[in-house]
């Protein structure tokens, strides 16, 4: 049996593990300082302006919350890493547009994270979304489980 067939499960487990403190913490951080969040968005040179503001205080950290309790359960796990994988996409995205197209650089992340520069969050969201991809990829309920595939015996 080889490493990665042997530790599969495991590698997921502690993906999602990963995820579920991120976004548990992060999506009660965003709630609980829900002005500070509204105002960073509001004030974001690439998402600017109230409505968008409004919309994504709300919806942002709710989505993380959601994420994190898809995680903790076997049976909806995979459907969780998807929406992890989901979230990391669009952070990248943001983290991509404020990195090189932004006429200036907010300071809008709470926690440890605020100790990046956003050229360091953007390789850490990076990071984030591949350890989401493999899991999904290493996930037993994946029906296009490639591992299997490839690696079962004739």
């Amino acid at each position: 049996m080889k490493w990665y067939q042997k530790h599969r499960e495991i590698i997921v487990e502690v993906t999602s593990l990963l995820f579920i403190i991120l976004f548990a913490y992060a999506g009660l951080t965003k709630l609980l300082e829900g002005h500070l969040f509204y105002d960073n968005i509001r004030n974001s040179p690439v998402l600017g302006g109230k409505a968008m503001a409004s919309l994504a205080s709300w919806t942002i950290p709710l989505s993380e919350l959601a994420v994190a309790l898809l995680l903790l359960w076997k049976k909806t796990r995979l459907m969780g890493l998807y929406g992890a994988m989901g979230l990391m996409l669009l952070f990248t995205g943001y983290t991509l547009a404020i990195v090189f197209f932004a006429p200036y650089k907010p300071c809008s992340c709470g926690g440890i994270i605020s100790l990046l520069s956003w050229e360091q969050h953007l390789v850490f969201n990076l990071v984030l979304f591949l350890l989401a991809m493999m899991a999904i990829f290493l996930s037993p309920k994946h029906k296009n489980n490639t591992w299997n595939k490839i690696h079962q015996g004739p």
